[in-house]
């Protein structure tokens, strides 16, 4: 799950991203709004949304003085709950073809538990497969090792889910407060596809919501996600934590790549978890979205882990295509390689030399 050959099925979700940019930056002016955040929670490289796509006129120098080196910060603690984004995306793939997931899961120290289904989006934007109604998100599963529970999430996939996440208007959390009393508000898409989702054990289907308190109880529980996978991640501790606020402290959100998924309000909410790591690559855009605007505030949830793809030869090397070297920042294989201990002295090698 370390491997830097970011797999095309994956790096969707940057694109999803980019669309995400347009969509925030078409409704209205750029004002960053902070409602009482700080700046650093604005945004993870700094308090603008700067272009970060490499072109002919910008060499790297310009680039590194845009996102300055984060200090290549590997982590061991971080990499061992964020080693398991990967798999989400995998048991997807054998979803997406057909297979069972259960079966296909592999024997790596977790034992699963439920597998998450949800509605990807409207139904005129299922791509080549119109009829689906219901796709794959995740699982939930323990460790044998520590006992842990980890809930994941995978990231974009699906053309309906591109059109969830430039949704970026918000609705008060949690959903039926009237808006005149909301005090949070969140990312609509995300929220849309988190309250269509379920679990599924040998016993049946049931809302994830709902489950939420009993699939944490008793257990350490660790919700991991990365991109579109993140702001779920999130909204899971967060329903979580206020659904059974006595067990919130025990709770831990790690999110990859994560958009922001709501404003000061929601933030609030998210403080409430025991803990909330954001890794957060410098040069990856996704971690800029959806901006702030005159009438809606994003602010990001979570203390952020920086790290940047320029502290590692094997993600920053100059490619052909600079849509390459954008989905590469922002690939989930690309953050837990910067995660993990064995690269804190980077090899020199081509990220991208299998995509071509």
């Amino acid at each position: 799950m370390t491997n830097l050959m970011c797999a095309p099925v994956r790096v969707v979700a940057g694109i999803a991203a980019l669309l995400v940019v347009w969509a925030a930056a078409s409704t209205a002016p750029a004002r960053a709004q902070a409602q009482g955040g700080t700046v650093a929670m604005l945004t993870c490289p700094n308090t603008a949304t700067p272009d970060f796509r490499p072109s002919p006129d910008r060499d790297p120098g310009r680039v590194r003085a845009i996102a300055p080196k984060a200090g290549a910060r590997a982590s061991a603690e971080l990499f061992s709950h964020a080693r398991y984004a990967g798999l989400a995306y995998e048991l997807y793939g054998v979803f997406d073809k057909g297979g069972d997931v259960r079966a296909a899961f592999p024997n790596n120290g977790l034992t699963p538990v439920a597998f998450l289904y949800g509605e990807p989006g409207p139904n005129g934007e299922r791509g080549p497969r119109p009829a689906r109604t219901r796709t794959f998100y995740g699982f939930v599963a323990d460790e044998a090792a520590t006992g842990r529970r980890y809930i994941v999430f995978r990231g974009t996939q699906e053309p309906a889910e591109w059109v969830r996440n430039v949704q970026a208007g918000q609705r008060p959390y949690p959903s039926g407060v009237p808006a005149r009393f909301a005090t949070a508000h969140v990312h609509a898409g995300f929220l849309k596809i988190f309250e269509s989702m379920e679990i599924e054990t040998a016993a049946g289907r049931a809302s994830l919501a709902a489950s939420l308190p009993g699939l944490v109880a008793n257990r350490e529980t660790i919700f991991v996600g990365h991109s579109l996978g993140s702001a779920l991640a999130t909204l899971a501790g967060v329903e979580t934590a206020r659904r059974s606020p006595a067990i919130a402290s025990r709770l831990r959100v790690v999110t990859l790549a994560s958009p922001r998924v709501g404003d000061a309000g929601f933030v609030a909410m998210a403080s409430r978890i025991g803990r909330v790591d954001r890794v957060c690559n410098l040069v990856d855009i996704v971690t800029a979205v959806p901006p702030s605007t005159r009438d809606i505030s994003y602010v990001h949830a979570g203390a952020p882990f920086r790290v940047s793809s320029f502290d590692w030869p094997a993600l920053a090397n100059d490619v052909a295509r600079p849509t390459d070297q954008i989905l590469c920042w922002h690939g989930d294989s690309s953050y837990t390689y910067m995660l993990d201990p064995a690269h804190a002295r980077p090899p020199a090698s081509q990220c991208f030399k299998a995509a071509r």
